[in-house]
């Protein structure tokens, strides 16, 4: 039986999901990607208080060993893997849960010591903590101008 939205948000998630699907079965029969997107995007949090910015990453089903965190100047780079966990011979009536690679991208604010991140993965959520910078002045320094030859 099918599950009728009563709400308008959730008709629009509904046809999110058709569209999806309808991708979905365009690249499969293209054998193709879809487009250069990734599979499955998984939701972040970003969050701040005054001593620390926050970024929660949810991976339900994901491995720790599957994802490769990395900083590159100050953007904060999240690439991995879900993998399909479907069951062989079996037929299914709905399946919503993707899989497959993905890559998230976070600007990390100036204001924070990237060289006293932390990372971890608990319960499926990867938490990565920046604590702000004690002194915040060091975002801005003066740059002293020296007289070229004329």
């Amino acid at each position: 039986m099918a599950v009728i939205p009563k709400e308008p948000l959730d008709w629009l998630s509904l046809l999110h999901l058709q569209i999806d699907e309808v991708f979905d079965y365009i690249a499969r029969i293209g054998g193709g990607e879809r487009w250069g997107e990734c599979e499955y995007l998984p939701a972040i949090d970003i969050f701040e208080t005054p001593d620390e910015f926050t970024a929660e990453f949810e991976l339900p089903g994901c491995d720790r060993g599957d994802l490769s965190l990395k900083l590159c100047s100050n953007t904060l780079i999240l690439e991995g893997v879900k993998r399909d966990d479907t069951r062989d011979g079996v037929s299914y009536r709905c399946l919503e849960r993707r899989f497959g690679r993905f890559c998230r991208a976070v600007e990390v604010p100036l204001t924070v010591d990237i060289a006293a991140v932390r990372a971890s993965f608990r319960q499926g959520v990867l938490t990565v903590t920046f604590p702000r910078l004690a002194d915040r002045g060091k975002i801005i320094r003066e740059i002293p101008i020296e007289q070229g030859d004329e």
